[in-house]
């Protein structure tokens, strides 16, 4: 799998923790209608994947059964890096249980993992992502994401094996707007970097390379979830010319859905309500 972007952007007064991706999976054949960020059934918290997709979803299945078991993890009572670190551990367990392995072998192969577990976190006032991979030796580590936090200028983070080509494509975007970077040695570099929040740069950037053959790793139409301060995440119906997409598969003609609507509209996002609901219409009684 191939292209996750985590921002932390400015809205108003306000913050949020936007996470979004394409919707390609890749291997011998490619499948450009895969959930690749799920809203977990704990408030304001969202899984996103990338790496080796048997893996990830198998990941996702235990986030989704570690928010199940605890009282504490499904009302969000719990602090996200608690809940983060339960399910490191559970996930790790899961290895001491594979049987049945290859004429002697002894040992199972390390997976290729890379998810993370976005949020946010009520006791610490913020937004809050970890990551989760395994190292050489076979070790499930899980790694706090610095580079999210509110103080560091255009809090961003991407993931998958296209997140180099994005990071540039981004910083060029940057560029061409001219949107002021912090300075070493310039006394107003604090200032800057307290003010410097993406829009939705990245955004157009995982459209962008949707489009681009060059990028094959890449597809599919954009995933996107919003996490706000109140605790809550809402996933977005996005919507073309030609159809409109959930969880990157397209919303068949019969279909109705309750979620809010995202577009690209020359270079500008655009929301609305559903027009698709059972209430879209429907007269006043």
């Amino acid at each position: 799998m191939t292209l996750v972007v985590a921002w932390l952007r400015k809205n108003d007064s306000l913050y949020e923790l936007v996470v979004a991706s394409d919707s390609r999976i890749s291997g011998g054949e490619s499948w450009d209608a895969c959930p690749k960020v799920m809203a977990l059934p704990r408030p304001g918290t969202v899984m996103a994947m990338s790496g080796d997709a048997a893996e990830a979803y198998t990941f996702l299945l235990q986030a989704i059964n570690t928010c199940n078991l605890l009282d504490g993890n499904l009302t969000g009572r719990t602090g996200l890096r608690y809940f983060a670190k339960k399910l490191r551990d559970a996930y790790a367990d899961l290895r001491n249980h594979v049987s049945d392995l290859p004429f002697g072998q002894k040992k199972a192969d390390t997976p290729k993992l890379d998810v993370a577990v976005f949020g946010w976190s009520w006791r610490d006032l913020r937004f809050e992502g970890y990551s989760f991979s395994y190292d050489p030796e076979g070790v499930l580590r899980m790694h706090n994401i610095p580079s999210l936090r509110r103080e560091a200028a255009y809090p961003l983070h991407l993931m998958g094996d296209a997140a180099s080509d994005a990071r540039r494509r981004i910083h060029q975007l940057m560029k061409v707007r001219e949107l002021p970077r912090p300075m070493r040695g310039d006394p107003e570099s604090s200032q800057v970097a307290h003010d410097a929040f993406l829009q939705w740069e990245p955004l157009e950037v995982i459209v962008e390379m949707a489009q681009d053959e060059e990028a094959r790793t890449v597809g599919g139409t954009p995933q996107v979830i919003r996490i706000y301060q109140y605790g809550q995440a809402e996933a977005f119906v996005w919507r073309t010319d030609d159809a409109d997409y959930f969880g990157g598969r397209p919303v068949q003609s019969p279909e109705r859905f309750d979620r809010r609507i995202m577009r690209l509209q020359q270079g500008e996002v655009v929301t609305k309500f559903s027009d698709r609901s059972i209430y879209f219409g429907a007269e006043a009684s």
